[in-house]
């Protein structure tokens, strides 16, 4: 029997710099956004609904 030990790679988030406004769920602006500042994606978080980037660290 084969086993495979898949690792976990932690995700890292950080606010984004280019992004203005207030950030509406699962906006695709935001991810857009978090790309072309070269990260992998981004989506809408916290109480003050800031667009934050994401990648793996």
């Amino acid at each position: 029997m084969l086993e495979l030990n898949l690792a976990h790679a932690r995700m890292c988030k950080t606010k984004s710099t280019q992004y203005k406004g207030i950030c509406i769920k699962d906006s695709v602006n935001c991810a857009t956004i978090c790309q072309s500042e070269g990260f992998s994606g981004g989506e809408c978080s916290g109480w003050k609904r800031d667009c934050m980037c994401s990648m793996t660290c």
